[in-house]
């Protein structure tokens, strides 16, 4: 295993300790009405957290480690191979 491989499993390990760490509650964001609108813990993720690392995070790894992350704390993943939340 290179150097390169090594850092990015720890790179996407301390994602997935971040993501199971800041999930306590339901994030909102607004709809096209200012209306709020209750994220998955899967999306919330996905917009809030992993694809806004300055790491160059992909969808799919990002995908994996908020599923994990959901997962471990009781909430649903990534609802299908095809969503990203729009990403």
């Amino acid at each position: 295993m290179g150097i390169a491989s090594r850092r990015a499993a720890a790179a996407v390990l301390l994602l997935v300790v971040a993501v199971a760490a800041a999930f306590t509650g339901v994030a909102a964001e607004q709809d096209e009405n200012g209306t709020g609108v209750e994220l998955s813990c899967f999306c919330d993720c996905m917009k809030n957290r992993c694809m806004t690392l300055g790491t160059g995070p992909n969808k799919f790894d990002c995908a994996s480690a908020c599923t994990e992350g959901c997962t471990q704390i009781g909430q649903p993943g990534q609802p299908n191979g095809n969503n990203f939340c729009g990403f």
